[in-house]
């Protein structure tokens, strides 16, 4: 017997698969993480190789830019996207991590006049990092939308 104000099984089951169905809808394409991976790679190769050129602080607005960009991208695919406010706290952690690490070691590199090389290879890294590691955090922020 159901009382008044308090939902039966068959609701929260109905609730469940509510908000499944919307994570769902609006789960973030694979191309976004590709895009994240490649323009921290960018970003990267920007800091290590151009820190002191002419063309740094263009192309440095050149990739937030291009990241606005494929932020709005998303929006429109999806349909809506979520603010950062209501992001936990830990994914913001991991998020700054992915990205400022690989810039802060080209800076490094390139601060200790190492080979264009390591540069190179700090950016495939980088992206490679950023784009899986978003990729990884936002399926399990997503699992843990669906579950209350």
């Amino acid at each position: 017997m159901e009382t008044e104000g308090h939902p039966s099984a068959g609701d929260l089951g109905s609730i469940a698969e509510a908000r499944a169905s919307i994570v769902r809808r609006i789960r973030t394409p694979r191309w976004y993480f590709w895009l994240v991976g490649a323009l921290v790679a960018l970003l990267v190769l920007i800091v290590g190789l151009g820190t002191g050129t002419w063309w740094f602080l263009p192309a440095i607005l050149g990739v937030l830019g291009a990241d606005l960009a494929v932020i709005g991208a998303h929006r429109r695919v999806t349909g809506t996207s979520v603010p950062g406010r209501a992001w936990p706290a830990w994914l913001w952690a991991w998020a700054a991590v992915l990205a400022a690490l690989p810039v802060l070691a080209a800076a490094a590199l390139h601060l200790a006049e190492r080979p264009s090389w390591t540069i190179l290879l700090t950016a495939l890294a980088g992206g490679i990092a950023a784009g899986l590691g978003s990729a990884i955090l936002n399926r399990r922020w997503e699992a843990s939308r669906v579950t209350p």
